[in-house]
């Protein structure tokens, strides 16, 4: 694709990071947990050599593809026996209490795992923290001492063979963890989000507890799989409980200038946050995707949109530089999660942060900007217990992912890396960043869709006319909020992030083995 010849791409990649770009990538962008498990599924299958990981949140009794009821590690245990190398690095984190995490079990304890020969092989791995630093250059958190348990290795990667020669990965932010398991439909009664032998309604597992969840993968092939697989390795050999004995060091299988590029690929840059003095080689940790989000919106100008979809918002200097952006014209278009993490310890621990990142001093930057629309998403369908009502439920936004498109040139990051400063300082995240506006329009043209509800067509006439977009997204938030209050069909699934309350998701006495499964309000 041919960008604009005013555009120098060199302007936004991140110099400092641990891998440089790389050239002859075929990229596919998968929406929600249906469309990534299924491909990441197949992918297992179809290894012959190898299958690599890292985990930071899991379920051992996770299920792919629900339907056909093969579990996640009854899948890897079978790879195993058959002969393909199957390793797995796995946050080990402070509070072994942590929700949805897999912590180091004695060997054998998970079976398959560490149990020689033909097994799987994991190590576990503690998040440092990080003290004394001065992560803002108005210094408004120097000195701050931040705990290992507020660290967090928080990559989900996957690389493996291709069972024909080459190799592909997978960088993104969808836990291997039943409940983020989700469909483009976003259906508060779709019990496949349910972990297996859970109550489907009730519980801490059940859909009351559990809104829909929306989120993304990549599928690389090309020279860049080489970086996803290295840091791999340096995760995997670096890991700190290391069952020495009973697995042993990862190769570096191949290296980037070994694989093939694809014909008419492109250019695509993997990018890490790690923290100083967790690996050997990094002294000085690795914070190259803060500095792409920084360089990119340095890029954005009048005539310019900035989409974003993230779940967390409070590092300072990004903001900063979103509020910089909106004061030179740009738009940004921002779809936030709508209470990230409530009621969980998560919650607890992200809301300390965000006092620490003063958050509440530094929103006003952007919350209430003439060129800023903060939102989130919402999702509807008919109630089974009767015809005339219906049920109205957030969409949990944990989709890492920001876009600029100009006139003559876009570029897309995204992956497992929230906008806040413990993923942009000292929490490990994996991303990846390209530059090609066809494809970064006709991906988030299949957002926008999802989203608004509306065609891709119109999408993309939207995605040319910034103005027109933010207007369309702003509108569609007001009037669905006032459907929501009036227990009225919402437009789409935009709403504004500040006003809304989503009513509480009560289900009692609903029969699943009834309901039509991915009905809308708009359509039923």
């Amino acid at each position: 694709m041919e960008e604009s010849k005013t555009f120098d791409s060199n302007t936004i990649w991140a110099q400092q990071g641990s891998y440089q770009p790389r050239k002859g990538n075929e990229l596919q962008i998968l929406i929600d947990g249906q469309a990534a498990y299924q491909e990441i599924a197949d992918a297992f299958k179809k290894a012959k050599k190898f299958i690599y990981m890292t985990i930071s949140f899991g379920d051992k009794d996770f299920l792919l593809v629900p339907e056909s009821e093969e579990i996640f590690f009854n899948i890897l245990r079978f790879r195993s026996i058959e002969g393909v190398d199957v390793r797995m690095v796995i946050w080990q984190p402070a509070d072994l209490n942590t929700e949805d995490t897999i912590p180091d079990p004695a060997p054998g304890n998970i079976p398959g795992i560490n149990n020689g020969p033909g097994s799987i092989q994991a190590r576990w791995d503690k998040a440092p923290g990080i003290n004394g630093r001065n992560t803002s250059p108005n210094s408004i958190y120097q000195d701050v001492d931040l705990t290992p348990k507020m660290g967090c290795h928080h990559q989900k990667t996957y690389i493996m063979d291709d069972g024909d020669g080459g190799y592909v990965a997978f960088v993104g932010g969808i836990n291997p963890v039943q409940s983020y398991w989700d469909t483009p439909a976003h259906d508060s009664l779709d019990s496949r989000r349910v972990e297996w032998k859970a109550d489907p309604i009730k519980g801490e597992k059940g859909l009351e507890k559990n809104p829909p969840l929306h989120d993304i993968f990549y599928r690389i092939k090309g020279p860049a799989v080489a970086d996803v697989l290295s840091n791999f390795v340096e995760r995997y050999n670096g890991a700190n409980i290391p069952y020495t004995g009973l697995t042993s060091d990862a190769e570096e299988l191949v290296t980037w200038n070994q694989i093939l590029e694809v014909a008419d690929g492109i250019e695509v840059q993997v990018l890490r946050t790690i923290a100083p003095n967790t690996y050997p080689a990094l002294p000085r940790g690795d914070q190259g995707i803060r500095e792409f989000y920084l360089k990119a919106l340095k890029n954005a100008g009048a005539g310019s949109l900035v989409y974003i979809e993230n779940q967390y918002f409070f590092d300072h200097g990004i903001i900063s530089e979103i509020h910089e952006a909106a004061e030179r014209g740009a738009r940004i278009i921002a779809l936030l999660t709508w209470r990230p993490d409530e009621g969980l310890l998560t919650g607890k621990v992200e809301k300390v942060l965000e006092n620490i990142a003063h958050y509440k001093e530094m929103f006003p930057l952007v919350a209430g900007h003439l060129n800023v629309v903060l939102l989130t998403l919402g999702n509807c369908r008919p109630d089974p217990r009767s015809q005339r009502e219906f049920i109205l439920s957030e969409t949990y936004i944990h989709s890492k992912t920001m876009a600029v498109i100009t006139p003559d040139w876009a570029v897309i990051t995204g992956g497992s890396a929230n906008i806040a400063f413990t993923s942009m300082w000292f929490h490990s995240e994996m991303n990846i960043a390209f530059v090609d506006t066809n494809l970064i329009k006709n991906w988030v043209a299949q957002l926008w869709s999802e989203h608004l509800e509306i065609s891709v067509v119109d999408a993309m006439w939207y995605l040319e006319r910034p103005d027109d977009a933010f207007t369309f997204f702003r509108l569609q938030a007001e009037n669905n909020l006032k459907a929501l209050n009036n227990k009225q069909v919402p437009e789409g699934r935009v709403y504004d992030w500040k006003n809304t309350t989503f009513p509480p998701r009560d289900l009692t006495s609903i029969n699943l083995g009834e309901v039509k499964v991915g009905e809308g309000c708009r359509q039923g």
